[in-house]
């Protein structure tokens, strides 16, 4: 059995609703389409990608309800594809156009471009990674953070997402919504008794089976193909108050799951 981390907060952004609270509840908001990235100098904003912007609204949602220090704070960023859209887009101009690439641009398209935006947007001195792993980047997303919980004994934020994918990238039929997911884990000695504990990250059946949020089908299935939902079912769980064993990727991964215990908040 995995030791067991404490949950400090937990954030979100998926278009369309208010946060992880209005996801959770099923109420759409036609005033959070696009994210807003305020955590971001509005100059490094301007210059950054809806992907990015995303995964800095989750992080700093989640980070405010820990309430911990955004300088200190280590942080495990996680994508399929990260960067994809403005990847391919200068692949297309290498092949088309005889102008010089953008340095700007390339900064841009690397897989660690949110991990370092927000890095220096918090002014952060913490340890800081990105990793990518298909399906199951939320389980090794969550393995890192617990690493870092366990064998530093520190605060880490754990945050995943993914745009939707460059046209032809992946298969007809099977692309996805942008979504995003943080979540803020803590070694369990150092958290409140009450907060949420995590443990069992393996591969294992789940029997936990969350209830479907409102929306119209298509908008929904086309956000639960994300690579990264089963981030945004474990914060939904936990808002929610639902302990139990829950997959984290809902069946197009190789089966990891999480057990969840003490989530009522």
């Amino acid at each position: 059995m995995m030791a067991e981390v404490a949950v400090l907060g937990c954030g979100a952004f998926v278009p369309g609703f208010d946060g992880l609270s209005g996801w959770a509840s099923g109420k759409p908001s036609t005033e959070h389409d696009t994210p807003k990235a305020e955590i971001v100098p509005l100059r490094q904003r301007r210059r950054s990608s809806l992907l990015s912007k995303a995964l800095a609204d989750a992080y700093a949602d989640a980070l405010a309800e820990s309430e911990l220090d955004p300088s200190s704070v280590a942080s495990v960023f996680g994508s399929a594809i990260g960067e994809a859209s403005t990847m391919v887009g200068l692949l297309d101009q290498m092949w088309s156009d005889a102008a010089m690439l953008s340095p700007m641009r390339f900064a841009t398209s690397v897989h660690n471009a949110a991990s370092g935006m927000v890095s220096i947007a918090t002014e952060n001195r913490g340890i800081t990674t990105a990793m990518g792993a298909d399906h199951d980047t939320p389980a090794m997303a969550l393995l890192e953070g617990f690493g870092l919980a366990l064998a530093k004994g520190e605060s880490v934020v754990v945050c995943c997402g993914d745009e939707a994918p460059p046209e032809d990238l992946v298969p007809e039929g099977v692309g996805w919504t942008l979504m995003t997911a943080a979540i803020v884990l803590c070694p369990a000695s150092r958290a409140p008794a009450s907060s949420p504990r995590l443990s069992e990250i393996a591969i294992t059946p789940a029997n936990l089976q969350l209830p479907k949020a409102d929306p119209p089908p298509p908008m929904l299935d086309s956000i639960r193909r994300n690579p990264n939902i089963g981030l945004l079912d474990l914060v939904v769980a936990i808002q929610r108050g639902i302990d139990g064993v829950l997959s984290l990727d809902q069946g197009a991964g190789r089966g990891y799951s999480i057990r969840l215990a003490g989530s009522a908040r």
